[in-house]
């Protein structure tokens, strides 16, 4: 083999060893840029969605602003270390509005038929001493449920209405989408809570791992 041969094969080998090399060392640093997902539970390495934290989140207690969640029916109980009123849910009646007459809630005089948040509930409010104020409070306010079960679900809702019907059994009213959301038929035990922030849309939570 000539010196001129061994010389080009000499570099073309020592080429694609550096080249192999300036590959090998770019991923090398290239590793400890990249954001790897930690365990299930965890996104972009730093928000939590566990559901415990996420209910935490939203759970806004059982007493404001010297208003409370009503026991009719219900009992206060604990659940991921949060206080929940734990009462029977049944369907919000939409009864038929008589010829010529809309079938207007109380609290937030609307007709439930053409209202586009389908996501609302009634419970039988407190008003307190002044019920001016009390159905003020109340009108719209935000409430945090959850189903409890191998497989927990929660949905955000605003009242609407005071109930149930004394006749039923049921401490609190939802609409179809609210136990749609929930996966519950009536009669299944449901927790209630305030909704942390009023500001908070009406809808199913994403709980993540449990």
């Amino acid at each position: 083999m000539s010196p001129t041969t061994y010389y080009r094969r000499f570099r073309k080998m020592n080429h694609r060893f550096w080249m192999c090399g300036l590959l090998v060392g770019t991923f090398i640093g290239f590793i400890p840029a990249c954001k790897f997902t930690g365990p299930e539970g965890v996104a972009n390495g730093t928000q939590s969605l566990y559901a415990s934290e996420v209910l935490a989140a939203h759970n806004g207690g059982i007493e404001k602003s010297g208003f409370r969640i009503p026991e009719t029916f219900g009992v206060k109980g604990q659940y991921k270390n949060l206080n929940w009123i734990f009462t029977n849910a049944q369907p919000f009646p939409l009864y038929p509005p008589k010829a010529g007459e809309l079938s207007l809630t109380t609290l937030t005089v609307e007709d439930l038929s053409r209202t586009q948040d389908p996501y609302y509930c009634a419970m039988r409010w407190d008003y307190g001493q002044r019920p001016e104020l009390g159905i003020k409070f109340f009108a719209n306010r935000k409430l945090i449920l959850i189903a409890p079960g191998k497989v927990v679900r929660a949905v955000v809702v605003r009242v609407v209405e005071w109930g149930p019907p004394i006749t039923t059994d049921g401490g609190i009213a939802l609409s179809q989408a609210a136990l749609s959301a929930l996966g519950i038929t009536p009669g299944s035990n449901v927790g209630v809570a305030f909704e942390a922030s009023d500001s908070e849309r009406t809808g199913p939570v994403v709980l993540g791992v449990q």
